[in-house]
């Protein structure tokens, strides 16, 4: 596990097994899970989003998030769990490398051209 990862613009110590496998499969050395060749086909490309939609659809039922930058963002980041970890249940979260979601926000920012993160549930 002696690879590195993106935080915030800052390189820290990785302990996610997942994203080193993933950062390791390229020869370069990489600072950021999304400097990875896959990273922008899996998560950012409209084309896989939308096929990760249907896919969403097939298995649990229409998507309910209004605006489509707000559904890209949740998709891209399913994806990228999904490329990561593989299927994980409802009831297995992990945590999402915050470049991934700078990343993802940056790419798919809403309306007023900001992006809000991870709020947990209020009850």
């Amino acid at each position: 596990l002696g690879k590195v990862e993106c935080l915030r613009g800052t390189l820290r110590r990785t302990e996610n097994a997942q994203i080193v496998r993933r950062i390791n499969q390229v020869p370069d050395t990489l600072t950021c899970i999304t400097h990875h060749p896959g990273f922008e086909p899996v998560c950012l490309n409209v084309y896989s989003l939308q096929n990760a939609l249907n896919v969403y659809k097939a298995d649990y039922g229409p998507l309910r998030l209004r605006g489509i930058e707000k559904r890209y963002r949740h998709l891209a980041h399913r994806s990228f769990v999904s490329w990561c970890w593989g299927y994980l249940s409802r009831t297995i979260r992990v945590d999402i490398p915050s470049c991934v979601v700078l990343r993802v926000c940056r790419e798919f920012p809403d309306a007023a051209g900001s992006c809000s993160g991870f709020r947990p549930p209020l009850d």
